[in-house]
């Protein structure tokens, strides 16, 4: 899987964005200062997620950035799709794929990287913001946007059973 630097950045600044804003606009210049991120590649980013709808943009002294979704409902896999034009889940690319008469072992590592191609882009499409913000600990506010999704993420590692991104890390 290759994620370029646009895609982590975009991801910090989601993540930044789920964390601070409570319900209120964030400034891209408060994720790019807490972030330490160029402000005018922050601006390309968010472009691209306002065009697709991620966020929405509130005009404004105090206006900034919002989603548009409750935070449960944005994939990791959504937004790198959207903001990384390099990105694909993939685990490997098998140059073996284009030759028509492959040996029976090709055969089998070309079906052993379709497999796990398949696990890793399931495995993106099913981890979102808010399992970021609350296997973190970090979005803990009463005006979240998924407070509910929140509490229960929370309260299963509580108990001893990590989900998402936190199951890996067990």
């Amino acid at each position: 899987m290759k994620i370029s630097a646009r895609g982590r950045y975009s991801m910090q600044a989601l993540f930044d964005l789920a964390h601070h804003s409570h319900g209120a606009p964030v400034p891209l210049h408060a994720i790019a200062e807490r972030q330490n991120l160029s402000l005018p590649f922050l601006e390309q980013i968010f472009n691209k997620l306002k065009k697709a709808g991620v966020v929405a943009s509130v005009r404004g002294p105090k206006g900034g950035y919002v989603l548009t979704r409750p935070c449960n409902e944005v994939a990791v896999g959504e937004v790198l799709r959207l903001t990384d034009p390099g990105f694909h889940a993939a685990a490997k690319n098998d140059p073996a794929e284009a030759k028509e008469a492959l040996l029976e072992d090709q055969r089998m590592a070309q079906l052993l990287w379709k497999q796990l191609d398949e696990q890793i882009a399931v495995f993106m499409e099913k981890v979102t913001v808010a399992d970021l913000c609350s296997e973190s600990m970090s979005n803990t506010c009463p005006v979240c946007t998924c407070p509910d999704y929140v509490k229960g993420v929370q309260l299963d590692m509580q108990n001893g059973k990590p989900k998402g991104c936190a199951a890996l890390l067990a």
